[in-house]
Formats: structure tokens, C-alpha cells, sequence
């Protein structure tokens, strides 16, 4: 069944390059079965775009829904970056999936939003959405695979980028054929971009064409446009066949890499009570070379970053500098040298404590308790607890404050009797730079009186000419 669309244009594209003999149909078929292992019977969501590869895919399908009895469904996701035109492909895909007779699923998202607020590229954006829809829709259908279509030009291009952004062995091998995370398949993989073309071509099905791939800004579109037509002229041969030939290569090797990086993963990587993810310096440093780059590399794909040599390079160069040095990954994550740990952030915008306070009160907050009580009597024992503090009260001015740290704080640490930076005061106390803001203090007209739970100022400590005392208590609700 190949329905035809009334009003809707059918591009014309050239002839194919030469391919082996079987038909582009029978080849379909071997790859579902010898390089998917799929069977009759499968429930499989077709990812669908509206634009020729994945019209070619849903075609193809449907030659074969009877005979292998597959359930087949459309996902299809809106990212509204392009306006009344994503909306027309959206149309499309739906009247589509009413020719084709199967289920459709449709999700419209604000990517440009999401964009913006994670810090993200649009078409990081998109593709995160993307994965992150495709998910949902296969459980809602009970589907076995969702199935996009990536085809071998794709596989060429990326193949390519990676080379040129420095990700390593997994970079080169390309675009898997099967993905397990989420079941994803890539049926198309073994097919050439002129050979969808001239099917598509030749079983007049009609497809929507996305004016954003026209654009050379995109890399990817660069690629595809200049660079490898331009390689395939000088060097008078098959650019694309050389690299999907590189990936099946990289491919095999890389799944002997993975092997070992996983065998040693959970010796390497941990993490705290806050969960964030740290690596163990010597543990890392005591394999070899190229397994400690991608055991880095996984590092940076556990936590979503874009996989580059030179964030790899940076964190190796990382792992032999004093503690309190960092390494900025993105705009949301950094990495800190912290002793013998590489610590991963997500640098969240946090807000700026600045509690006003009284005596004879406790503050409950989500990150602490502190209690502030004025004394009947001076204390006869001190309790030799960083916890518990005791002040002279008549030295405390009117506005008491509880705030985080700001850049050229500075007190009289108690047992020091001279001005110091809070800040050296806490890489002194090996305070981990990112922790410096989470840690509150307690201050009077301007001036620091504690740094609640790590040291007292001199200047507020009970002498003999002390006549009221205040008791400071304070508790960490979360540990760091």
C-alpha cells in the first residue's frame, strides 16, 4: 500500500549510485533479520519526521507488515523551530498515518525553551526531547523497538563530525544499528541516501522537505553539501563507503574497549551523599593510557556532556594539579580537584542566603538548623563540639544576619588573633571550592562572629570580663 497525498509535492531526485544486486526491498529484509534480529510478530513505533528517509521507512514497513504480521505505529514530535512549517509536517504525518492505517502519536514541545534553560544547543535540545518522547510513546504502544532512519550518508556525516570534534573510538564507529538504551533500531542503516531517493522516486511517495537542512550553518549540513562531495571529487572515490567501513571497524573495537571499562568502572567512579559522580585519581592514573580517556569519556556521558578530546586532555592535565582547581566542562558542569577525587558538578544557579535573626530563636531551613540562645548564667563547660558555640551577647551589635560566604569576607579565626580571608580560611580547612557558598555564617553589623560549625572569631569568644553568654547551635541537615 503507497498512498498518495493530494496537494502535497513530490521532490524529484536523481539516480542512485550503483549498489549490489538484491533490491533495496530484499536487502530491508536481511538487515531486519541478520543485523536486528527482529521476527514476525514485533511491535515496532516508527519514528516518522514527514521528510524522505523516514517516508522511505514507513513504506518499506508496510510492504511487510501482512507477511511478517508487525505492529506498526508513527511517533512523530513537533519542536516548533520552524514555525507554521513544523506545524505543516506535523499535518502531514498525521494524515499519513490515516492513509497507512496505523496509530499515531504526536508531541508538540518548546525546544527553543528548553534550550535556553538547560544550558543546550536547539538541536542538543531536540534530540534530548526527542529520545525522551520516542520512550514514552514505545511503552504506551507496548512497542518492542522504535525505529528512526538513520541511513549510511547519516552514519558518513557523523562518522565525520566526530572525527572533527575529538570523541575517541566510540565517535568513529558511528551511529549503532541497534541502541540499547530505549530499543532503538536503525533499519535504513545498510541503505544509501540515493537509493531511498530513488525509491522514493520510483513508488511516487510523496515526503516533506525541511528547509533548515538547506542551511550551512549546520556542520552536519556542511558536510553533507560541501565537504564530502568535495572529498569524493579530488580523491575519485567512495567517501561514504570508506567511512561506514571505518565505523564497522571502530565499532568492534570499541565494544572490546567497553568491556574493560565497565570491568573497572565501579572501582573507578562513585558517588558522595549529594550524588555527585567522582573519580578516584590514583585508580584512574593506574590504568593504561588510552582506558583512562574513556573511562573520562563515559564520565562525560553520564552526566550529558558533549564528548571532546580536549575536555579529555583537560581532566587528564586536572588530575595533576593542587586541590581546588577546575576544569570547566560547559556552562552547567565544571570539574574540581578535590584531594585524590575528580568531582563532576552541575553548577545550579543557588540562591543568596541572607537571613535576618534574633536571639532565643531556632531557624529551621532545608540545609540546617540553627538555634540562638541568650544565657542566665555563663557556662562552666564547654562542650568540645565544632557543632556548639558560646559568645559573649554584649558584643553583638543590633542586625545579626545569617548569610553565605561573598568574595573578600574576612574575620579573626579564634587561636589566630589576625584578620584572615574566609576564603584561605576554608582551602585551609580543605572546603572544597564549590562547598563555599553552602556554608552559612552568622554575622553582627558587618562582622563575621562564626562560621557556623567550622570556627569562631576571636573577637566574640568568652573572656573573663564576659557578663552574658549566648549559646550558638548548629545542624547540618544534609552532609557533604
Amino acid at each position: 500500500m503507497t498512498p498518495a497525498l493530494v496537494g502535497v509535492k513530490v521532490f524529484h531526485v536523481p539516480t542512485p549510485m550503483k549498489t549490489e544486486h538484491r533490491t533495496l526491498e530484499e536487502r530491508f529484509e536481511h538487515h531486519l533479520r541478520a543485523r536486528l534480529g527482529l521476527q514476525e510478530g514485533n511491535s515496532i513505533l516508527l519514528a516518522v519526521s514527514g521528510g524522505l528517509d523516514s517516508m522511505a521507512m514507513l513504506s518499506l514497513f508496510d510492504q511487510i507488515r501482512k507477511r511478517w504480521s508487525l505492529h506498526l505505529g508513527i511517533a512523530h514530535i513537533n519542536h516548533q523551530l520552524r514555525g507554521e512549517e513544523s506545524d505543516r509536517d506535523e499535518q502531514f504525518v498525521r494524515e499519513q498515518a490515516r492513509a497507512f492505517d496505523v496509530p499515531t502519536f504526536v508531541e508538540c514541545t518548546n525546544t527553543a525553551a528548553v534550550a535556553r534553560e538547560c544550558h543546550l544547543s536547539k538541536q542538543q535540545a531536540a534530540r534530548l526531547l526527542r529520545y525522551q518522547f520516542f520512550e514514552r510513546a514505545r511503552s504506551a504502544f507496548s512497542a518492542s523497538y522504535v525505529a528512526t532512519a538513520h541511513q549510511a550518508d547519516d552514519n558518513a556525516e557523523t562518522v565525520l563530525l566526530n572525527a572533527l570534534r575529538g570523541t575517541g573510538i566510540r565517535g568513529l564507529a558511528g551511529i549503532p544499528a541497534l541502541r540499547s538504551e530505549g530499543s532503538i533500531i536503525r533499519p535504513l542503516l545498510f541503505a544509501r541516501r540515493s537509493e531511498l531517493e530513488e525509491f522514493v522516486r520510483t513508488n511516487n511517495i510523496p515526503f516533506r522537505h525541511d528547509s533548515s537542512n538547506d542551511s550551512l550553518e549546520y556542520r552536519r549540513n556542511y558536510l553533507r553539501k560541501t565537504a564530502v562531495p568535495s572529498l569524493q571529487h579530488h580523491f575519485q572515490t567512495d567517501v561514504v563507503d570508506l567511512l561506514n567501513r571505518l565505523a564497522y571497524s571502530a565499532r568492534r573495537l570499541d565494544d572490546k574497549i567497553n568491556q574493560a571499562v565497565v570491568a573497572c568502572w565501579h572501582r573507578i567512579a562513585g558517588y558522595d551523599s549529594e550524588q555527585r559522580l567522582h573519580l578516584s585519581i590514583p585508580a584512574l592514573l593506574a590504568e593504561p593510557t588510552f582506558i583512562a580517556e574513556h573511562l573520562l569519556l563515559q564520565a562525560l556521558r553520564v552526566i550529558g556532556v558533549r564528548l571532546q578530546e580536549e575536555k579529555v586532555r583537560a581532566l587528564i592535565d586536572l588530575c595533576s594539579q593542587p586541590t581546588g582547581c577546575s576544569v570547566q566542562l560547559s556552562r552547567a558542569w565544571s570539574v574540581y580537584r578535590n584531594r585524590d577525587r575528580l568531582v563532576f558538578l552541575h553548577q545550579q544557579e543557588e540562591d543568596e542566603l541572607e537571613l535576618p535573626v534574633v536571639m532565643n530563636r531556632t531557624y529551621e531551613l532545608p540545609a540546617f538548623r540553627l538555634t540562638l540562645h541568650r544565657l542566665e548564667a555563663l557556662p562552666s563547660t564547654f562542650e568540645k563540639d565544632a557543632a556548639t558555640e558560646y559568645i559573649d551577647a554584649d558584643k553583638l551589635g543590633r542586625h545579626l544576619v545569617v548569610r553565605t560566604w561573598h568574595e573578600g569576607d574576612s574575620f579573626y579565626p579564634i587561636g589566630l588573633n589576625r584578620r584572615q580571608k574566609v576564603s584561605d580560611f576554608l582551602i585551609n580547612q580543605k572546603i572544597p571550592r564549590y562547598e563555599k557558598r553552602r556554608i552559612p555564617m552568622l554575622v553582627s553589623d558587618g562582622e563575621i562572629v562564626w562560621i557556623c560549625g567550622r570556627r569562631l572569631d576571636h573577637r566574640f569568644r568568652i573572656t573573663p570580663q564576659t557578663r552574658v553568654a549566648a549559646r550558638l547551635t548548629f545542624t547540618p541537615t544534609t552532609q557533604s
